[in-house]
């Protein structure tokens, strides 16, 4: 199968996110084209853009000024290409094997393997290009956002650590065995899913030159959290129609689940109560509550119609 990505017609572009986003992107015409073929394969089309959509509105919300919102507008599409880029190894046969993601074929399916694995590095690789360039005068803090982003991908406390987590360890290994034992679920949440929430929130309030981004984190992680939840919910109880990907892939491939651990009730009750608190804390931190509640609403209107 093959699939002949190109950059969306200006009709369709619905805002600045998608057409930075589409700026930043190598073009499909410019050589390797397969390689960027791929790429825009596993950006576009968009599923909810949570992550640098929460990172633009903290900004929002600690009243960036036009060069900070440059800055954080940035750090937005690197974000968004750092998690595309795990949506497409995440999707390999040799981790879950997925064939649909956002309802269309997964990178691997169109464009091979190989050629995946490729798109991903080139995608993790653009998003730190991208906060090189910038705003000169912000630069401190983008290299701040740097290392954020640095951590929150990386092996000890970030996604791909997070995924290593998952792993059914080789023969004599003296790593745990899936199931995971209850105690590591937490930390296993933290790292593949709320990290990138967390430097979400973190990085917009550095980016407008907040000196509470530890706080905002704070709201990203419970954020984060509470998708990962409504994820696991989804995955146990839901419907591939709705989800846009195939559910009961956690119990096929031995993954961590939580609801499937704890039950329905208990984690929908948990995923609410990780909503609250996100919503005590923007009301408590936010020069203008106002957009960032509203974010947050509408993330949970979406958790409610996936989990059902």
């Amino acid at each position: 199968m093959t699939i002949q990505t190109q950059a969306l017609p200006q009709s369709e572009i619905k805002d600045p996110l998608e057409e930075h986003l589409q700026q930043l992107l190598p073009s499909t015409d410019s050589a390797p084209q397969a390689l960027h073929r791929a790429m825009w394969h596993a950006v576009f089309p968009s599923g909810k853009r949570v992550r640098p959509r929460l990172l633009l509105t903290v900004a929002e919300a600690c009243a960036a000024d036009t060069a900070e919102k440059d800055l954080a507008m940035h750090a937005a599409c690197a974000i968004e290409l750092i998690h595309s880029a795990s949506l497409v190894h995440d999707d390999l046969p040799c981790f879950d094997d997925a064939s649909m993601r956002r309802g269309h074929p997964t990178v691997h399916k169109v464009y091979g393997e190989a050629m995946a694995v490729l798109a991903g590095d080139a995608l993790l690789t653009r998003a730190f290009e991208i906060l090189a360039d910038a705003p000169p005068r912000l630069a401190r803090r983008a290299l701040r956002i740097v290392r954020l982003l640095a951590q929150a991908t990386g092996s000890q406390d970030g996604i791909i650590g997070g995924q290593s987590l998952e792993q059914v360890p080789a023969r004599g290994s003296k790593a745990p065995t899936l199931p995971m034992a209850p105690e590591l679920l937490g930390r296993y949440h933290a790292m593949k899913t709320a990290a990138l929430f967390r430097v979400a929130a973190a990085a917009g309030a550095t980016a407008a030159g907040a000196t509470d981004a530890d706080a905002w984190g704070e709201v990203g992680q419970n954020l984060g959290l509470a998708f990962q939840l409504a994820d696991d919910l989804c995955d146990a109880f839901g419907r591939a129609d709705v989800a846009g990907k195939p559910v009961r892939r956690d119990v096929a491939l031995g993954r961590p689940n939580a609801a499937a651990l704890v039950g329905e009730r208990s984690s929908r009750a948990r995923m609410n109560e990780l909503l609250s608190h996100a919503l005590e804390q923007t009301r408590a931190l936010a020069v203008d509550p106002t957009p960032l509640v509203r974010l947050i609403d509408d993330l949970s209107g979406h958790f409610l119609k996936t989990t059902k």
